[in-house]
């Protein structure tokens, strides 16, 4: 250490310790997030100290022998790394064959061969800027999108630091191949600040402005998150032995008490970081820092003496203990929460997160014991790199075929299951989806037991409407035509998705009385002046885009009505209900008649409806819900309405819900596609009560006469 007359120590006890409190902190946030809402800075813990840990071992390299042992390098993670997560992803994908339903095979079958693949991470990344996947359930090897970033990281790391050397040496004027050792020896600092220094600033700048643009993307992808161990490498840098002859470093550390008050500082930077953040919290970007800097804190503050100190609490055998099992206990935990959520259908509670905890604990330790240590000695793989690499590759192979049968296995039921749902659109029964609402809608027609859509296909049920569906954070709202061109009447459709999953009903109404229909159809932005709260944090972009679309709604001069609903789980800032309010008045003093729909009902289940159908055919009741609580409380469209009374709202809730019940599954079509969204299906079988209801209201407001 620096500043320390004593050898280096080959073993970093306080390193160990921070490994504890990072994989305790995630831990603690996945099973009880309200007690450490900002647990999951855990994992920017890890982050730092794996470039801490990494480049030091290469320095020490690059100065022993003047060179870096690539495939010795990576053998050693092949062989550290592998063993454990292979044997997790295996057993994810064998519990889910057990307990998932078919529905979600083919997902986790990605998730594990992304996670076999190191690249979990840009998965859901691409995920969680993708509307239609973003509220997709966590897999069971979700957290795997960490490691993805680490093994990202180790892969192109020694490369840089070769880089760094050869830079240094050729600057030297040395014409000798990068693996000859320097003349004098020694490691090439200034070109390994500068390069260290430049992959920080440039990936926290990076993180930065995604994150102030509001890109979840933020949070996984390796370009955004790199900052952080390259942060650990600076500090490896500046702690690594100074050339013979030369002033040592950090003598200041040597002043009683700097080392005790730099590691509880470290400490309180995480608690604060663990403690004070949230998931609403800007991050990662300059937030992150945070955690990161007391990481390096407490590793720049080494082995702390005296009455202070903490180091005895560092040390105790306990902490130790959960230090070296913190790889297993990382990769355990999560998949053993995801599956008590499927098998018990609800949140822990107290007791249930203890009891999930001691199990983490046991899984985490059988591995460390029985995969972990044993494989990372196993003596053939330790004789030979090569051997090493190449069993990792055999094994990577093996999964990854693993992986890929879940999937196959789902679509060859989902074969059959096509030809007798074709069969059933082909010449639908009487009573056929909402058709059957009348007579209490069943669940199934007599004789008939097929589903439409099928639930593993169902979230592909929605309009095929491409770019007249724009995304949250696109600036505008497109314009399209549908219907017939020129029509009697000219209908806007407008609104968020929960509006676009009536454009099936509407398509069908305008062309049956030759209308051009409008549509303005934006993802997660309702049709109101208010503000939603998610637009504060650049996620989505509505404001402004809902100001154009009025403005060109009134400047066409031929638009006869709109149509309008909203999502009713969407919040607001103060004065929703005014928002919405006061764009229909707008519309309305143009002489445009406004029709909002009340917002459909929600399933009875947290999960996706498709995914409960799936599991529980001859029990479809689960999935539905008593229509006291399918409803949400803030579907702002009625309070609205008082404002302004001269819209005609309309309410199809008696074509959803029958006896005070909401189903998921009404005629033998599947309500709905995800966790609130219609699926198209069903909105087809309801679009002949959609369209004589519209018609009846245009013709009670004297639209359907003018229009002759």
């Amino acid at each position: 250490m620096i500043a320390d007359p004593k050898p280096p120590r080959r073993f970093l006890p306080e390193v160990q310790s921070l490994r504890a409190v990072a994989v305790l902190l995630v831990v603690a946030y996945h099973l009880e997030p309200r007690m450490v809402p900002g647990g999951f800075v855990g994992v920017d813990v890890f982050f730092a100290i794996s470039g801490f840990l990494i480049t030091g071992h290469l320095l020490r390299e690059v100065r022993r022998t003047g060179r870096i042992d690539l495939p010795g390098f990576w053998a050693a993670r092949v062989r550290r790394i592998l063993p454990a997560a292979f044997a997790v992803i295996l057993a994810v994908l064998a519990a889910t064959l057990a307990f998932l339903p078919a529905t979600q095979w083919k997902t986790v079958g990605t998730a594990a061969l992304a996670s076999a693949f190191s690249v979990e991470n840009w998965v859901l990344a691409a995920n969680a800027v993708d509307y239609l996947a973003a509220e997709e359930e966590p897999t069971a090897l979700q957290h795997f999108w960490s490691l993805g970033v680490e093994e990202q990281f180790y892969l192109f790391w020694p490369l840089l630091v070769l880089l760094a050397v050869w830079l240094a040496r050729r600057r030297a004027g040395t014409r000798g191949r990068v693996g000859r050792r320097e003349s004098g020896g020694g490691l090439p600092r200034t070109t390994l600040l500068l390069v260290f220094g430049t992959v920080v600033l440039a990936s926290l700048a990076y993180s930065m402005v995604l994150v102030a643009a509001g890109n979840p993307a933020a949070y996984f992808i390796t370009p955004a998150r790199v900052w952080e161990m390259a942060a650990g490498g600076l500090l490896a840098l500046l702690l690594a032995e100074p050339e013979p002859g030369s002033e040592p470093r950090g003598r200041w550390l040597a002043v009683p008490g700097v080392r005790t008050a730099l590691a509880w500082g470290g400490f309180a930077a995480i608690a604060a970081a663990a403690f004070g953040f949230d998931p609403k919290t800007p991050f990662p970007g300059l937030s992150a820092a945070l955690p990161v800097a007391g990481t390096l804190a407490v590793i720049l503050a080494g082995e702390t003496r005296g009455a202070l100190a903490p180091q005895k609490l560092l040390e105790l055998p306990a902490v130790q203990w959960v230090g070296n099992v913190s790889y297993s206990l990382y990769l355990w935990h999560w998949p053993a929460l995801t599956f008590f959520l499927v098998l018990a259908g609800r949140e822990p509670g107290p007791a249930q997160s203890i009891g999930l905890l001691v199990l983490s604990l046991l899984l985490a330790w059988a591995s460390y014991r029985w995969i972990e240590t044993p494989v990372r000695t196993l003596a053939p793989l330790a004789a030979s790199n090569w051997r090493a690499l190449g069993a990792g590759a055999a094994a990577l192979v093996l999964v990854a075929a693993l992986a890929v049968a879940p999937g196959t296995l789902a679509e060859r039921g989902i074969a059959a299951q096509e030809r007798a749902a074709a069969t059933l659109l082909a010449s639908p029964p009487p009573g056929f989806g909402a058709a059957s609402v009348p007579a209490g809608a069943p669940a199934y027609l007599e004789g008939v037991r097929q589903i439409v859509p099928l639930p593993a296909e169902a979230g592909a049920d929605l309009p095929d409407l491409g770019d007249c569906v724009q995304k949250p954070k696109s600036p505008v709202t497109v314009e399209c035509a549908k219907g017939v061109k020129d029509g009697k009447l000219t209908i806007a459709l407008v609104g968020d998705s929960h509006a676009t999953h009536w454009y099936e009903a509407m398509e069908a109404t305008a062309k049956k009385n030759d209308w051009t229909l409008l549509t303005y159809l934006k993802n997660s932005c309702p049709f109101s002046a208010t503000k939603r709260i998610a637009e504060a944090d650049g996620s989505i972009s509505c404001h402004q885009a809902n100001k154009d679309t009025l403005k060109r709604i009134l400047a066409r001069g031929d638009v006869d009505a709109v149509v309008t609903s909203h999502w009713a789980g969407a919040a607001f800032e103060k004065g929703a209900a005014a928002g919405f309010a006061d764009y229909w008045g707008q519309l309305e003093d143009a002489g445009i008649q406004v029709y909002p729909i009340i917002d459909t009902p929600r399933p009875g289940t947290k999960a996706y409806a498709r995914d409960c159908v799936a599991k529980n055919p001859e029990e479809l009741e689960t999935c539905g819900a008593p229509e006291s609580r399918a409803f949400e409380a803030n579907d702002y469209t009625l309070a609205a309405a008082k404002r302004e009374p001269r819209t005609e709202v309309l309410d199809f809730s008696d074509q959803f819900c029958a006896d005070g019940f909401c189903p998921a599954v009404i005629g033998n079509v599947l309500v709905y596609r995800d966790k609130h969204h219609v699926s198209d299906t069903y909105i087809r079988t309801l679009a002949p009560v959609f369209g004589d209801r519209l018609v009846d209201r245009l013709r009670a407001d004297g639209l359907m006469e003018a229009a002759r």
